[in-house]
Formats: structure tokens, C-alpha cells, sequence
């Protein structure tokens, strides 16, 4: 598993390469969706942190933090922490294998062709990880509601059976 701002960073790289503009919007559904697609295809999560339930869809608080000074805007740094052997604060960075960065190329290229607003959409969809958590039965919302990995998992899996059908 992966700090999620080394997920933000590798994607805001690799944006960067292709000439795409990603806003923190962006970059939080761009690591939600690689990380369900991972939790489908190896049935363990590509990140640590926890994924909340928010207005415009899942957030990881960490990756959310380091960018919202860029509000809806092209984000133009990339995400720091604290490496605890030394002390510094340091660009999060990870030795992501071959197979991580190929999903996490994937995801950017499939999904960059959406708008930050269709891709918080798409992860409204009903019945999906998101409304399971902001819609719960008793209609009241709360902060810091978790979406668990076991219920991305299980949405991606039914995501990735009804695509091989067509």
C-alpha cells in the first residue's frame, strides 16, 4: 500500500507529461478510481489512507489538505510530508512496481477525458460506494464518513464483470 500523495504526485507527473490540467477534484477521483480498479484486479488496496464520504464524492483528507489552496484551479505543486527518519519534509514519493504504474497511467488516460464535475458524478452513481455512505437509511449526514475498502472492492468487481459483458 501507498501513501496517497505519492499516488497525487506519480498522477500530476504523468499529467504533466501528457498536458493535462488536474484540479484537487480531479486528482482525488483520479487515485478513488485506481484505487478500486486495484481492489478489484489484486484484492488489496493501493493506498493507506482512509477514503470519506464528501459533497462532491470520496476525498482522501491527506491528498484534499496539501491541495485545496488551489480551490478548482490547475494544481501547480505537488504533495509533501515528513519523512520520519530525518526529520525533512520531502515530496511524497514511492517505488511504485510496474504493474502499479501501469494502472495508475491507465486511470489517468481513460478518465482525464472527463471534467472534474462528471468524474465526481460518476462516483454518485446509485448504489455505489459513495451513496451507500452519504445516503445511509437514516438520512443524516456526518463528517468523516468512511467508504470502507471491502465496499469500493465490491462495486469495482460488479463494475468490472458488467464492462466484459458488452
Amino acid at each position: 500500500m501507498y501513501d496517497a500523495r505519492a499516488i497525487a504526485n506519480f498522477m500530476l507527473d504523468y499529467a504533466d507529461e501528457r498536458r493535462v490540467a488536474l484540479t484537487n477534484m480531479a486528482v482525488l477521483k483520479h487515485i478513488y478510481f485506481a484505487h478500486g480498479w486495484h481492489l478489484a484486479a489484486c484484492g488489496k488496496p493501493l493506498i493507506s489512507n482512509r477514503i470519506e464520504a464528501w459533497q462532491y464524492g470520496p476525498v482522501i483528507r491527506a491528498v484534499y489538505d496539501c491541495f485545496k489552496e488551489f480551490d478548482a484551479r490547475p494544481i501547480t505543486s505537488r504533495a509533501y510530508l515528513t519523512d520520519w527518519e530525518t526529520g525533512e519534509v520531502v515530496a511524497a514519493r514511492a517505488d511504485f512496481g510496474v504493474d502499479t504504474i501501469a494502472l495508475l497511467k491507465a486511470t489517468l488516460d481513460y478518465y482525464s477525458g472527463f471534467g472534474a464535475y462528471e468524474l465526481s458524478e460518476l462516483t454518485h452513481m446509485p448504489g455505489g460506494p459513495w451513496d451507500q455512505v452519504w445516503n445511509a437509511g437514516d438520512g443524516k449526514v456526518r463528517l468523516n464518513m468512511e467508504i470502507s475498502n471491502q465496499a469500493i472492492h465490491d462495486y469495482f468487481i460488479k463494475e468490472a464483470k458488467s464492462a466484459s459483458i458488452q
